[in-house]
């Protein structure tokens, strides 16, 4: 088809009205899955592709705060985001970017790449059928790959450094900075033999960052304030900590959270008197215990505002340079940690 495809050329093609083909390319519930499929196959076939300043003049003369704009998916590794009672570290993601799209007068999709025998290309085949253009990534519990999707279809974007394959823009804990952030608050409390608990999992899916931080920072001070970092398994043994507390005899120990706060309560130490502890992954369930609030409902707003900057310009597939959106946490002041911290920053 000569020149650039516009939707009145696919109405042609298809046989549907030009208004029906427009809500099918927006992945408009209220459009049939089977209209939304034979328009999406029409539209590749031809090389149809949005005018992203057409797109842009369109919402900005028919703007309301109640437009809807179209579905996004998010790929996860955990299924019903929306049962009651559901927790964890998707189930956040999933509420925080709800939150958000909503103002854009966008809808989130959950997909769940568990499935049992589920394939790359089925799960291709089933977004392209409901119109699915943009993806989000959620973390996975053990970093890698994902599905092997057909990628030129989807504009992309994941959320963490767990997706390790593909490569693709993504938006991420600036962990480094949120560490050395860390370090700074727990110095002016008065702590000087600062310790760091850390599973080789957090390790892999922080892609080094929070350990690489750490032990940048050690080299800063003499050698005699310096702390051996404690890497094991997730429910490292009890004594292969106690080993550690009573070999490097840290004043504060830096950890994942309320599992760690236990065990060292369990090996008789009063917290925060014997030993301060703190996390660098800061929850709303456990505010007692001081950290890094790492700011989920930021990072997940970035990932889907990227998202949103790759429809407009119209880059689909994988990235030749991916492209970084950083969140760098705040300070938490809490009851496990000894003084007054300064100012948050």
């Amino acid at each position: 088809m000569p020149g650039r495809v516009t939707v009145r050329d696919l109405a042609k093609e298809t046989g549907f009205h030009f208004t029906t083909v427009a809500k099918a390319l927006r992945g408009d519930p209220r459009i049939k899955p089977e209209t939304v499929a034979a328009v999406s196959l029409a539209a590749e076939r031809c090389g149809y592709r949005p005018d992203p300043m057409l797109s842009a003049l369109s919402a900005y003369r028919h703007r309301r705060a109640t437009d809807f704009r179209g579905v996004v998916g998010l790929l996860t590794p955990a299924p019903n985001q929306d049962r009651p009672g559901a927790k964890g570290p998707t189930v956040q993601v999933y509420q925080d970017l709800k939150a958000h799209a909503n103002h854009l007068g966008l809808k989130i999709e959950c997909h769940d790449i568990c499935s049992p025998g589920l394939t790359g290309k089925r799960l291709t085949q089933i977004l392209r059928s409901r119109g699915i253009q943009g993806l989000l990534l959620a973390p996975i519990p053990s970093p890698g790959a994902y599905l092997d999707l057909d990628w030129e279809h989807f504009y992309t974007v994941a959320i963490g450094y767990s997706v390790m394959r593909p490569t693709v823009h993504r938006a991420c804990f600036h962990q480094a900075r949120s560490m050395r952030l860390h370090l700074k608050h727990l110095r002016a409390l008065g702590y000087r033999r600062i310790g760091l608990m850390l599973t080789w999992n957090a390790d892999l899916r922080t892609d080094h960052n929070i350990l690489g931080s750490y032990l940048a920072e050690q080299q800063e001070h003499p050698e005699e304030v310096r702390v051996r970092p404690f890497l094991g398994d997730e429910g490292a043994a009890r004594t292969a900590v106690a080993q550690w507390l009573e070999s490097e005899k840290p004043d504060c120990v830096m950890t994942t959270g309320a599992p760690h706060l236990e065990l060292i309560r369990s090996l008789g130490y009063n917290v925060p008197r014997d030993i301060g502890v703190s996390t660098y992954a800061w929850s709303k369930a456990h505010p007692e215990i001081a950290g890094i609030d790492e700011r989920w409902d930021a990072l997940t707003s970035t990932a889907l505002d990227l998202l949103m900057e790759l429809m407009a310009k119209n880059e689909f597939g994988l990235p030749t340079f991916p492209r970084f959106a950083l969140i760098e946490g705040v300070w938490r002041m809490g009851a496990s940690v000894r003084g007054v911290a300064p100012d948050q920053g």
